[in-house]
């Protein structure tokens, strides 16, 4: 009976109530997902996101970033993915980039201290192996930005980095650009939220960011296409040819409104 209610919804309609039913909706008939693992990871993300906030729909207030990871599993479910390590990952994509310490803190005991970014990261990755799997980490590391550098780098730098760093992780990995795709779908996808008076630079430099990205996704798409066609339904993949095509016009679009004000 649930299942029939949520299917329907868009995924920016729903608080994380409703994102956290209907992921259980879905996978509730599919064999060889952990139920209790999945339910684990959502409470994870949950408590380590708790109080981080998300702005993404106009003059609206803030909500909760648990519903930006969890927009993300239920996503993928659509897209017919059936991978329990795909939707774990999915589902904790976020948290050593932006939870570090509270991993740490609540999930690792010692004094880490001393230890650089780098290896802190390294000691999350392991208790995330534990916890759920390899391959879940292994997703979860390939959806983390990398360490912040030293150098003082320009936006267009920035920029650069972050299309080299998404066409290298998703390359030849099926499973990477899933998740990657599922996260970049909000934040680009949603970009458009954003588009109101006083947000004309940052929408400026998240289309030049984003733009080019679209057609590294397209060229993955079309180089590993068996391998992510064997990931999702039918459906799902003819989704997300139309959906990466849409956000291309749309990102376009924005990109020539908005760059008279750069």
């Amino acid at each position: 009976m649930t299942t029939a209610l949520f299917e329907s919804v868009p995924l920016k309609d729903m608080d994380p109530s409703a994102l956290t039913l209907a992921i259980f909706d879905g996978i509730g008939h599919l064999l060889g997902i952990d139920g209790v693992k999945v339910s684990t990871a959502m409470s994870v993300a949950s408590f380590l996101h708790l109080h981080q906030t998300r702005a993404n729909r106009k003059g609206l207030p803030r909500t909760p970033y648990i519903e930006h990871p969890l927009r993300g599993a239920l996503r993928v479910l659509r897209w017919g993915v059936k991978s329990e390590a795909v939707l774990i990952g999915v589902i904790l994509h976020d948290i050593v980039e932006d939870c570090l310490d509270r991993i740490l803190g609540a999930f690792v005991p010692g004094d880490w201290s001393g230890f650089n970014e780098t290896a802190r990261r390294e000691l999350a990755y392991r208790w995330i192996t534990r916890e759920f799997s390899p391959e879940a980490a292994g997703l979860v590391r390939s959806l983390t930005n990398p360490v912040a550098t030293a150098n003082v780098l320009t936006k267009e730098q920035k920029r650069q980095n972050y299309a080299t760093d998404v066409a290298a992780k998703i390359r030849g990995n099926a499973e990477a650009f899933i998740g990657k795709l599922a996260d970049f779908m909000d934040n680009a996808g949603g970009l458009h939220h954003n588009a109101i008076e006083g947000n004309e630079a940052m929408i400026w430099h998240l289309t030049q960011k984003y733009c080019p990205v679209v057609a590294i996704f397209q060229a993955e798409l079309a180089a590993n296409r068996e391998a992510i066609r064997n990931l999702v339904s039918e459906d799902g993949f003819a989704d997300i040819e139309l959906k990466l095509s849409m956000l291309a016009g749309r990102l376009g679009a924005l990109a020539g409104l908005y760059g008279a004000t750069a």
